[in-house]
């Protein structure tokens, strides 16, 4: 039972590691900018994950873009090995947690009316 506990733990501090190393690449100015937008598009708190992974997607691609806007050429990212796949986790959950602050800070100012209609009766 013992050996099990410490495999989740070891799990979860995986799992921490990758979130704070996502976290730290995001906290540049194209990722702040990609989360805010998303933060704006993301309707309810149900999305979260459909956004963060679509966040994720869209600052891979402008990180494969920016070179070819210098005048270089394009470069396909390496989707055959696990360094690549482990990054889109790390930036799908940095963008988790920024997207979520977020959107809770949108809720406060924007309130539960946002999106839905009233109707007087």
């Amino acid at each position: 039972m013992e050996s099990l506990f410490d495999s989740i733990g070891a799990f979860l501090t995986g799992i921490f590691g990758l979130a704070q190393g996502g976290f730290d690449t995001i906290n540049q100015v194209t990722g702040l900018v990609i989360a805010v937008i998303a933060t704006f598009m993301m309707p309810a708190w149900s999305r979260l994950w459909a956004t963060s992974l679509g966040a994720a997607f869209v600052f891979i691609l402008v990180g494969l873009l920016r070179p070819m806007l210098d005048g270089g050429a394009f470069v396909m990212p390496p989707l055959l090995t696990l360094g690549f796949w482990m990054t889109v986790l790390a930036l799908f959950l940095g963008f988790a947690v920024v997207i979520a602050v977020m959107f809770f800070i949108k809720s406060l100012f924007v309130g539960r009316g946002h999106g839905h209609r009233r109707h007087a009766h």
